[in-house]
């Protein structure tokens, strides 16, 4: 005979309640452990967003002016020209400026027409980063109706640094080598991966070499501490799991001197509730630059328990989720004022949830997604615009499970589309200077997900002016964020006005679909490692049952030691 104890008793009915839900998690909220984990990643997402928009940029050029078609003068003597050939070496690269000549063909062409026909195409060398890349006239019969023109393409003869002592490695961050033509885009990328190592700074010149055409490239490059460690206090988690957050990071530059980055970081409530309830987790990062490739590789790993009330004594509910994955990401182009990457990306996803020591195995997920994104920024005089077009796609890769059965049942095989835009623009507010950010993010699938790829509004990251312990999720949605900046003499005082909105399979059963709230705060540094963000926020409009703290505050605290 087996004789279950009462705790024993209490496990398998939570456990048998919670089979249903889960296996037809359609219908059913989601549960903890789904919004842990969502939690999780809408965190992520506004980190890896603020990371990107942090980058540092590199235009060597100002931008340049709308290169109109100059019209030639009429002159005695002139010759009909059918023909313009570019003569020289290396003319592949140049093929771009032959078919901008062609527009000339077909006219009477004197000496003054030649100098402007030059001085025109090398305007267009110089705007496309030819900087050192020449045009000449050479001795030509032109009655035979051909104008031919000497390009002497500008050559990297060396690239080094102003110090030959210099422990560094300039080849993983420039994507050009010596032999080859010198241009400034090039230039401009390998000081980008150099700029983004935050314990280094780098600055170019160009200086002739002894072979007329040839330049060598001199860098000179400032180094400080290669190490910080970074802690971290806030109050962005939950009631049931711990709303205070510590983190510490050790941060690494340089690792293997290619200038890499490598980052270890540990995170846990702050509270030490014990086995009651709790977080903890880890991540490990490391970045490596290729030229125009940037390669990154990314594990995380959280863990969670909370305390559930029953009717004899209370039972502990606990999950666990891990990540890894890998992004590559190129640049597509790039010219004086905007540039454009091309972002590859993989990610394998594990989670598994308990009750007591007991697994609810219907509840475990194994998962493998792939993600293409387009990233462009642009400087539009003093406003600056950040674009990011993304498709992600849930594959049955690397042993990736198969979808529940049934027609309703949420997918791995997603479809998803997200868009991220803001816009960041200097104004000002009576005679003071102020900064004006607006941030418009979405997605769209016409799938049913779970709740780790849905959207949600509702929280610091997205709508603010809510406290997180509840937000609206489902398949669909989109969140704008206003926000105005205004320096003070010793911090930054902000406020923001949110709106956002979700849709999809999943909105069915909510009360309402639209959030909407307000932000006042202020942040900024103290003692050159010290930064702090305080706010309060204000609900403006929610459904009907959905609550928040009215108002609500909330609090970052970062402290680095280099």
């Amino acid at each position: 005979m087996i004789t279950l104890s009462c705790r024993q008793i209490l496990r398998v009915g939570l456990i048998c309640l919670l089979l249903p839900l889960s296996q037809n998690a359609a219908w059913a909220a989601p549960s903890r452990a789904d919004l842990e984990e969502q939690h999780q990643r809408v965190r992520q997402d506004a980190f890896d967003k603020k990371e990107r928009q942090e980058r540092s940029d590199v235009f060597l050029q100002p931008q340049a002016p709308d290169r109109t078609e100059l019209k030639l003068p009429e002159e005695s003597p002139s010759f009909p020209i059918y023909t313009i050939t570019l003569q020289g070496d290396h003319l592949k690269h140049f093929a771009w400026l032959q078919q901008a000549l062609t527009t000339y063909q077909g006219q009477n062409i004197g000496l003054q027409g030649i100098n402007l026909i030059v001085k025109y195409a090398t305007n267009l060398l110089i705007d496309r980063g030819y900087v050192t890349t020449r045009l000449l006239i050479p001795e030509q019969d032109l009655s035979q109706g051909t104008l031919n023109l000497l390009l002497v393409p500008g050559l990297i003869r060396d690239i080094r640094f102003e110090d030959p002592a210099q422990q560094a490695n300039w080849r993983s961050a420039f994507p050009t080598r010596p032999g080859e033509i010198l241009n400034l885009r090039d230039l401009e990328q390998g000081l980008e991966q150099l700029k983004r190592v935050p314990s280094q700074d780098a600055e170019m010149q160009l200086v002739p070499a002894e072979q007329p055409g040839q330049s060598d490239v001199v860098i000179t490059l400032t180094r400080t501490k290669p190490w910080k460690l970074i802690f971290s206090l806030d109050d962005s988690g939950s009631k049931a799991t711990g709303r205070l957050q510590l983190s510490q990071t050790l941060a690494y530059d340089n690792l293997f001197n290619g200038n890499d980055l490598f980052h270890l970081s540990f995170s846990q409530d702050g509270e030490q509730s014990g086995s009651r309830y709790g977080t903890e987790g880890h991540s490990v990062y490391y970045s490596l630059p290729a030229g125009k490739w940037t390669y990154t590789l990314r594990h995380n790993r959280y863990d969670y328990r909370q305390t559930i009330l029953s009717v004899n004594q209370p039972i502990v509910y606990s999950g666990s989720s891990r990540d890894l994955r890998f992004t590559a990401e190129k640049l597509l182009s790039r010219d004086q004022s905007s540039k454009t990457h091309l972002e590859f990306g993989l990610v394998r996803r594990h989670s598994r949830n308990f009750i007591e020591d007991t697994e609810i195995t219907v509840q475990r997920k194994n998962t493998t997604g792939f993600s293409v994104a387009l990233n462009r920024r642009e400087y539009l005089g003093q406003t600056t615009l950040d674009t990011r077009l993304a498709y992600k796609g849930g594959v049955p890769w690397l042993g990736a499970q198969d979808d529940l059965p049934g027609k309703d049942q949420p997918t791995t095989r997603y479809s998803i589309w997200t868009m991220d835009t803001t816009i960041v623009k200097p104004v000002t507010v009576a005679t003071a200077k102020a900064q004006y950010r607006l941030s418009l993010s979405g997605q769209y699938s016409r799938q049913r997900l779970y709740a780790v790829d849905s959207f949600s509004i509702g929280n610091r990251y997205t709508v603010r002016g809510f406290d997180g312990e509840q937000t609206l999720l489902a398949e669909n949605g989109w969140y704008v964020q206003n926000e105005l900046l205004l320096p003070l003499r010793h911090t930054n005082l902000y406020c923001g006005l949110d709106y956002g909105q979700v849709s999809g399979p999943s909105a069915a059963g909510l009360s309402g679909k639209v959030l909407a709230g307000a932000v006042l705060g202020i942040k900024g540094e103290i003692n050159g490692g010290h930064y702090y963000d305080l706010f309060i926020g204000w609900p403006l409009k929610k459904p009907a049952g959905f609550t928040s703290a009215n108002p609500t505050y909330g609090f970052q605290w970062v402290w680095q030691i280099q």
